[in-house]
């Protein structure tokens, strides 16, 4: 399945949230917002306490990137948080690449937060970093 980043929804963000939206469908496991991240989104913050008040933009999409370090729109980031919802493909992992100011490139793989499980979906870093990549992948983030 070909993924495409939204660009259009992008430019017409605000600077109040960065969301990217996984494939969903109707057998979502979640219709609920958490931490300011609406159901089926994948949502970047700025500090490693979630909310909605610490989101670092919006933008809707679906992968993203790969871009340079200078070309990131998402610097500054502390924490991740993938409330996706169930995928007939299993697209329900999220694995993000980003750059720490020394150079050092990382990733890692989010899972989807499940209902009564949130903690599941958050994954923070030591400090700030610029996003590079965001991909969603299938039954994990094995190559």
């Amino acid at each position: 399945m070909l993924k495409r980043f939204i660009p259009a929804a992008v430019a017409a963000a605000s600077l109040a949230g960065l969301a990217f939206a996984s494939p969903a469908n109707a057998e979502a496991m979640s219709d609920n917002t958490a931490y300011g991240c609406a159901a089926g989104d994948f949502c970047m913050y700025s500090t490693e306490v979630i909310s909605a008040g610490t989101k670092i933009g919006i933008g809707r999409g679906e992968d993203y990137g790969p871009v340079s370090v200078a070309n990131s729109q998402y610097k500054g980031v502390r924490s991740f948080f993938n409330n996706g919802t169930h995928d007939p493909y299993d697209y329900d992992y999220v694995l993000v690449t980003y750059v720490y100011s020394n150079g050092a490139e990382y990733s890692k793989c989010i899972p989807r937060a499940l209902n009564g499980d949130l903690k599941r979906g958050h994954r923070t870093v030591d400090s700030p970093v610029t996003v590079t990549w965001i991909q969603w992948r299938r039954e994990g983030c094995a190559k």
